[in-house]
């Protein structure tokens, strides 16, 4: 009996063992799978955007005119803003007319036209369009203003900067005059002709003034929908201050130094940095001598993705083995590709009506380039002696001849004594 006890016994302590291992086994299985998975999803990374640009449709289908309840008014009921909307891409939206001498046609299909090339008016159609999702506080409840308050300042900005910049077909008539300009700027509430009871918006000083971008980048007077139509102007006549897609690569010095394994030629720290709308930037090592290295500023080397989206500002170091390096090749081009995000829009058209605006967003890529000088120069221990040093070392002469000459003299004396 004791010893089939003793049998059973090593059965159920092997079968443990094994059941143990088994399990165990499991458990190695699942933490090697989850790590995988972990480290697959820790090293996604994104490259930078590529070259795109909103849909704009073939045609558009304006909204009927006739709807009083887009109709907008102020304190003076006669000077009244239509807001004009268009089905586009199967939504309807706010669009913008830009040439308020002309009349526009409602339940009309719009031609798609030519790219807006004001950078002027690109700039209040970025700041001032619900398709850009940029947002509008009324300055004094910090609360968002209504849509078509909105729209109404859109339209009515858009018309007054084209009247100042004296526009084809945005003269003196009967929908706009230089009293109408001056009049936008004044309005404290709107309403719509459909409902005089309620007010849409209601401020104690003028909507221009008040009214403001909330969460971008504008200074304070330029948030303004006063500073909007100051800075159009500008930009107006200085188009290349906005909206432009430029890559800035610097170096720190010219300095080349010979790495401690005396395997690789380095660069000083370079620095890229993008204009307004910079998403980000790729090097093309491709470019680059075979066997070429980048390193950020902290040593580690850069490879694969982390080469294709690096973000504004980010600083490196380019290492070229010395055996690439002759008297015919000592320059060396580096090429960095920046993408931008900016504005963009498009005109609308039908025939003998009224132009049609109406914006988006564009993606586009931009190359720059810089010549590295791989012409190094060992450092030279400086052996000689300054000016400091030669005083020194003279006085020291000096000094000593002093000495000996105090000691010659006493010497003698001493043994006449004895």
């Amino acid at each position: 009996m004791e010893k089939i006890y003793m049998e059973n016994s090593k059965k159920k302590k092997r079968s443990f063992q094994s059941s143990t291992s088994i399990m165990m086994s499991f458990i190695l299985a699942f933490v090697a799978i989850v790590s995988i998975v972990a480290y697959g999803y820790g090293q996604i990374s994104f490259a930078i955007p590529e070259e795109s640009e909103t849909p704009f449709p073939a045609t558009i289908e304006t909204a009927n005119e006739d709807d009083q309840s887009y109709s907008i008014i102020g304190p003076d009921q006669t000077k009244q803003i239509h807001l004009h909307r268009a089905l586009v891409n199967g939504e309807t939206r706010y669009v913008y007319c830009v040439e308020s001498a002309v009349a526009i046609a409602g339940g009309t299909g719009y031609s798609k036209g030519e790219a807006v090339t004001d950078k002027g008016l690109l700039f209040l159609l970025h700041y001032l369009s619900d398709d850009y999702k940029i947002k509008y506080n009324d300055g004094t409840q910090d609360k968002e203003v209504d849509p078509k308050v909105k729209a109404w300042i859109a339209q009515t900005v858009i018309w007054s900067y084209l009247f100042d910049i004296k526009a084809p077909n945005n003269g003196e008539s009967e929908v706009l005059d230089a009293e109408k300009v001056a009049y936008f700027k004044t309005v404290k509430y709107l309403r719509t002709v459909t409902d005089f009871g309620t007010n849409l918006i209601n401020l104690d000083t003028p909507i221009y003034d008040a009214c403001k971008v909330s969460g971008s980048n504008l200074s304070a007077t330029d948030a303004t929908i006063t500073g909007l139509l100051a800075k159009a102007k500008a930009i107006h006549a200085n188009p290349d201050s906005w909206n432009v897609f430029t890559i800035n690569i610097s170096k720190k010095s010219d300095n080349i130094s010979l790495t401690s394994d005396e395997k690789y030629y380095q660069s000083d720290v370079i620095t890229v940095n993008g204009t307004t709308g910079f998403k980000g930037y790729k090097i093309n090592v491709d470019k680059l001598p075979e066997g070429s290295k980048i390193f950020d500023t902290n040593g580690n080397e850069l490879t694969g993705d982390k080469l294709d989206n690096l973000v504004d500002g980010t600083q490196f170091i380019v290492r070229v083995p010395v055996d690439k390096i002759t008297e015919e090749n000592k320059v060396v081009g580096l090429e960095v590709e920046g993408a931008f995000e900016g504005s963009t829009a498009y005109t609308y058209v039908a025939t003998d009506k009224q132009t049609i605006a109406y914006p988006g967003k564009v993606v586009k890529r931009v190359k720059q380039g810089i010549d590295l000088k791989f012409e190094y120069t060992p450092e030279v221990p400086d052996t000689s002696i300054t000016a400091a040093q030669s005083i020194y070392f003279i006085g020291l002469i000096i000094l000593l001849a002093g000495v000996g000459i105090i000691y010659a003299n006493i010497k003698p004396n001493k043994a006449v004594q004895q």
